[in-house]
């Protein structure tokens, strides 16, 4: 039997305002960046470090993957969701051009799509396409993903067998550190999660 585990770590506190920020790239606030070094401090037994290319996450992939002399590698299947005519807004913002639209989404996240945006549907087949692409690669290694909230929620949906629907009970905060366990054996790839949580909140 083989063994793969693979860690998904969540891109700390970004600059700016507090807005619908998927494919916007910005810059992790020095907050952000501390966050991440105290999620990741003491652990460099990684064997390659898989990143979103958008900066909130690259920059800090290419810091840790220079520090640990590691391989790196973009996704960009890995990106956040594509929140369209929304990026860059507020809430309020959007209540103002998009009411009924945004309550809508509100309710039923899964299947409402905002205005110009990327559905649930796409978002969720092209992070599960490279969610098994990583498992067939790197068959029996350790890996770190720094992602986006989106993207691990709908790895932990596959990884827990969740409805879709639930998907926002998953609590993913910033620098938020999950640990995934896969065994591999001729039957298939069996995952289960060893750990989610943020070093912040313990």
């Amino acid at each position: 039997m083989t063994t793969t585990i693979i860690e998904l770590l969540r891109h700390g506190q970004v600059e700016g305002d507090d807005v619908f920020r998927g494919s916007t790239d910005v810059k992790l606030s020095d907050t952000g960046w501390q966050q991440m070094e105290r999620a990741t401090q003491g652990d460099n037994t990684w064997d390659m470090i898989i990143s979103s290319p958008l900066l909130r996450c690259q920059n800090f992939a290419n810091h840790l993957a220079e520090r640990h002399r590691l391989p790196i590698d973009d996704r960009s299947a890995l990106q956040e969701i594509d929140f369209g005519r929304w990026e860059g807004c507020t809430p309020d913002d959007i209540l103002v051009t998009d009411n009924q639209l945004l309550q809508d989404w509100w309710n039923n996240p899964t299947q409402v799509t905002p205005p110009k945006g990327e559905s649930f549907q796409h978002f969720r087949c092209r992070v599960l396409e490279c969610w098994q692409s990583l498992l067939n690669e790197h068959k029996g290694q350790k890996l770190l993903l720094i992602t986006h909230a989106g993207v691990i929620r709908i790895i932990l949906m596959k990884i827990l067998g969740m409805q879709e629907e639930n998907l926002f009970r998953i609590d993913v905060d910033y620098a938020n550190l999950t640990r995934i366990r896969i065994h591999h054996d001729e039957t298939g790839d069996w995952p289960s999660l060893i750990s989610h949580g943020n070093i912040e909140q313990t």
